[in-house]
């Protein structure tokens, strides 16, 4: 899997767009901070978990739950990411940031944190890079 050059290009452009939305998260959590960020950090974690996956062999779906992309449906797709690999807990702290994917763009609520924001943003840059590394690697 590892150096699979038709995985790698599919992974590189989900891993340079975690890389846009984390830039704008960034962005928007300088002072006064901006809770859209929270949509940015959720869309940045998708696309992180979607590199994962393919990486792994697996079918990315629209799902936005991150739960569903971690453990899957119990039938169908998406199917969950292997049983003991790692990226299931590294992604565990992130499960609240699927409230924000969708609807929250709108209603604005829930209200997220802004400094669970922040941390979600620091977790998320080293999750980036580890995926950068793990997955890209030859």
């Amino acid at each position: 899997m590892a150096g699979d050059p038709k995985r790698a290009k599919p992974i590189t452009r989900l891993l340079a767009a975690a890389d846009l939305d984390l830039d704008a998260a960034r962005r928007l959590l300088v002072d006064p901070p901006n809770v859209l960020a929270a949509n940015h950090l959720q869309q940045a974690a998708e696309k992180i978990l979607g590199a994962v996956r393919l990486h792994r062999g697996l079918l990315n779906t629209k799902d936005h739950d991150l739960v569903i992309l971690i453990d899957g449906r119990p039938e169908g797709e998406p199917r969950p990411l292997p049983a003991g690999d790692p990226w299931r807990e590294r992604f565990r702290p992130l499960e609240p940031l699927s409230a924000y994917a969708t609807t929250f763009r709108y209603s604005l609520s829930p209200a997220p944190k802004i400094d669970d924001l922040r941390q979600m943003l620091a977790t998320l840059v080293s999750l980036k890079e580890l995926a950068r590394t793990e997955l890209l690697a030859t």
